[in-house]
């Protein structure tokens, strides 16, 4: 599945009475020379598809089972991420970040990013406050996929019941309509990556 093809999936389920959905609603190529030119990097062919017909033009959340996921307007897409690889107050580069990794959204001020030297690595979550960004989880394989396992996520959580977790001596479970819809999706979507999304939930 590509980034398109996840899009229209996502459109299916969308609720768009209650929110808009705002990834490729714009035309945002003119930002890669300038995303380009501050990486000192060509860009590859799936960041500049990304970037160029399905970023926000605004930052997005989609709601997650813990802090929600931010989605970085285009205009956020840069090198220069204060308190990732530079600090604002020293107004110096923080040397442990590796200057490959770019950036396009957060969790709780943990940042999402791509490898510009193997993007074939996927989307990977680093942990921030673990004294070092060896630590995270890997959540897809690409945009497509995490696009995709993203939006299902909000979904099951906001268009079912008015609270979707029922925390009680049962466990932290998603309440039964949600987790009809969500779990069987997730297994299709997510793939390797379901414990990731999912095992936060005991009843999936």
């Amino acid at each position: 599945m590509n980034t398109k093809e996840a899009i229209q999936e996502i459109r299916k389920f969308w609720n768009t009475e209650e929110e808009p959905f705002l990834f490729g609603e714009s035309d945002n190529s003119a930002h890669i020379d300038r995303i380009e030119k501050e990486f000192g990097v060509i860009l590859p062919e799936e960041l500049k598809d990304y970037i160029a017909n399905y970023a926000p033009a605004e930052g997005f959340y989609f709601t997650s089972v813990g802090n929600p996921i931010y989605i970085y307007g285009v205009d956020n897409l840069k090198y220069i991420q204060d308190g990732y690889n530079y600090n604002s107050l020293t107004k110096s580069d923080i040397e442990d970040w590796n200057r490959n990794s770019f950036i396009f959204g957060d969790e709780g001020a943990d940042p999402l990013i791509v490898n510009l030297e193997n993007i074939e690595a996927g989307i990977d979550r680093l942990e921030h406050g673990a004294g070092s960004w060896d630590y995270g989880d890997k959540l897809a394989d690409n945009f497509a996929q995490f696009l995709l396992c993203a939006a299902a996520q909000h979904h099951a959580l906001t268009n079912f019941e008015e609270d979707p977790i029922i925390d009680d001596e049962n466990g932290f479970n998603l309440t039964e309509d949600a987790a009809k819809w969500y779990f069987p999706k997730m297994k299709n979507w997510a793939g390797e990556y379901y414990e990731v999304w999912c095992a936060p939930l005991d009843n999936h």
